[in-house]
């Protein structure tokens, strides 16, 4: 169990801010053997924060495995299958195939958690045998005549975007595989102390621009989902750094916000 020096020591660590309360969460969730997925608007730093907690609590970047979902991803990828040997331009091997394990069985055989970024952007027919081994605790691989068991201890993470353009729709039977974690805004404060810091010359009241159009976006997003999303807080970082700079060489506010 992760103790109280632990839990302070990853968020004071974590370089996206902010998100105290959803980190702390994650780690309770997966402290109890839980998978999770992290969801929420692009640009707010999931991906970042699941790379984070998978490196903190493995003890480095080399204990986890990272795959990003895509449109055309199959189980293939996730659980493996078979694999034609006709590329390896040698005729007598071009009838012939080898079994060839996906990143779930390499990272439990190899004993390393996982992360799934842009999860939704693979069709839930990729994740049929992840599903089966997050349900069960074990999964037979058809055709190896092997069994592989998912580790008490295993950490699996996932990110989403939700309702994003190019993203599928998640099975409720899989979405209820994993405990959801929403990285959302962050507040108006959060934001300025990250803007003063990074973009220490900005005009006072071109951030208060910035910011105020950030939470307008936002709250009419909120409203009507079928909107563009609101200005990520990456989006926000970098209309400060242009601001900063475009002002730099001479621009005044309005310009420079313009």
């Amino acid at each position: 169990m992760l103790t109280t020096d632990d839990y302070l020591n990853i968020l004071e660590t974590c370089r996206i801010k902010g998100h105290d309360d959803a980190i702390i969460r994650a780690l309770r969730y997966i402290d109890l053997g839980y998978p999770i997925m992290l969801y929420g608007p692009p640009g707010n730093g999931k991906t970042t924060i699941a790379e984070h907690l998978l490196t903190s609590l493995g003890g480095g970047t080399d204990t986890f495995y990272k795959i990003e979902g895509t449109e055309g991803m199959s189980e293939y990828q996730i659980i493996g299958g078979f694999h034609p040997l006709s590329m390896s331009g040698n005729s007598e091997l071009a009838e012939r195939f080898v079994y060839k394990h996906g990143v779930v069985t390499r990272a439990i055989t190899d004993h390393k958690n996982l992360l799934i970024d842009e999860f939704t952007r693979a069709p839930s027919s990729a994740y049929s045998g992840l599903f089966l081994l997050l349900s069960l605790g074990t999964l037979s691989l058809e055709y190896n005549e092997k069994t592989i068991t998912k580790p008490d201890d295993w950490i699996l993470i996932a990110t989403a975007n939700f309702g994003d353009e190019g993203t599928y729709r998640l099975s409720n039977a899989l979405k209820r595989r994993f405990v959801p974690i929403d990285i959302g805004y962050p507040t108006n404060s959060t934001e300025r102390s990250l803007l003063a810091t990074i973009t220490p010359d900005l005009d006072c009241q071109v951030m208060d621009a910035i910011l105020t159009f950030a939470d307008e976006t936002r709250a009419i997003w909120k409203k009507d989902r079928g909107l563009p999303q609101g200005l990520s807080t990456d989006g926000v970082i970098r209309m400060a750094r242009y601001c900063e700079l475009s002002m730099k060489q001479g621009s005044d506010r309005v310009s420079a916000f313009m």
